[in-house]
């Protein structure tokens, strides 16, 4: 801890304001009493943004989304959300009116109307968004009458982002918002979050979809083991992880042992992995002259998030002493 920071309650260090950033922590560690589950996290969030945070069971994820939240107190460490300690009952206090959660799952009274349950919902907060302008916004207008056990599950999911938005918050924590949804309406949400981008909300995401992920946020932090192993735009963490490109083409109806090095066919289709697809490409090319054999359907098929994902999970285990990321 730097000797300038003041103790804030429950000894830890007190927040620092920053307009540039929704989320400014700096060597944020918790420790439940048989070891750190967080060892010294560093996280900034630019207001804003979209910023996605990955990682696999138990890794600490779910732990320090709580902790910005509010609902969970850090041991130590610097934390500012919007300005304010989440650590600090008054600051907490006020960071409730400022900001949203949409978890992954959310009980709502079946027997409520989508009108009924907007407008109680909009009493709680000094300026809320006009009914008919949430439901707009959600694409529920038709659905205004309708009961919340007659709604569709992309409706359901819809209605919560309307409960969340409802009292115009500055940040949106949002777990995993189109699980278990139909293409129609996880195309509907994602619309619904660059918007909300758009128009200046900061939106910390959750997500296992990693294409999601990868069309939605500005930025991705990957953490494992109660420490980051990467952070970046979701190009930068493609092109600096070891995941390969696929370079494919049509069976050419060759021997097996006759295909080039490296070259597997699944399902009618060679397939080469490699991190040099331009000399991959020559050597096909060669190799095709040299066979006698016929190219087509040549295709490049560039490594995507969920594969940067995956080589960064085993190159961060393969690194792991003792349960500590190094």
């Amino acid at each position: 801890m730097h000797p300038s920071d003041t103790a804030g309650p429950g000894g830890t260090a007190s927040a620092a304001t920053s307009t540039d950033h929704a989320i400014d922590a700096s060597g944020i560690t918790k420790d439940y009493g048989k070891g750190d589950v967080l060892h010294g996290i560093d996280y900034r969030v630019p207001t804003g943004t979209v910023s996605a945070l990955l990682g696999p069971n138990g890794a600490g994820k779910t732990t320090l989304i709580e902790i910005l939240e509010g609902h969970r107190g850090r041991t130590s460490g610097r934390l500012s959300v919007l300005g304010l300690d989440p650590g600090d009952r008054r600051d907490f206090a006020r960071l409730r009116t400022r900001m949203s959660v949409v978890l992954q799952q959310t009980v709502l009274e079946p027997g409520l109307s989508v009108r009924d349950i907007l407008r109680r919902h909009a009493s709680y907060h000094p300026d809320p968004v006009g009914l008919d302008e949430i439901l707009d916004q959600v694409d529920l207008t038709a659905k205004r009458s309708a009961l919340v056990k007659s709604l569709s599950g992309g409706q359901l999911r819809r209605l919560d982002l309307a409960l969340a938005l409802t009292g115009r918050p500055e940040l949106l924590f949002l777990d995993e918002p189109t699980t278990g949804l139909d293409p129609v309406s996880r195309r509907r949400i994602r619309a619904l979050v660059s918007g909300l981008r758009d128009s200046g909300t900061t939106v910390v995401l959750t997500s296992h979809d990693l294409a999601e992920v990868q069309e939605l946020a500005d930025r991705v932090d990957v953490i494992r083991d109660g420490a980051f192993l990467a952070t970046g735009t979701p190009d930068e963490l493609v092109r600096s992880s070891s995941a390969f490109t696929v370079v494919e083409f049509a069976d050419p109806g060759v021997a097996a042992d006759r295909l080039p090095d490296g070259a597997n066919l699944v399902n009618g289709r060679v397939r080469i992995h490699t991190d040099d697809q331009d000399t991959v490409v020559r050597d096909v090319q060669a190799w095709a002259e040299r066979e006698k054999a016929t190219i087509s359907g040549l295709t490049i098929v560039p490594p995507t998030l969920d594969d940067a994902y995956l080589a960064m999970l085993d190159a961060g285990a393969q690194k792991t002493t003792s349960g500590k990321a190094e």
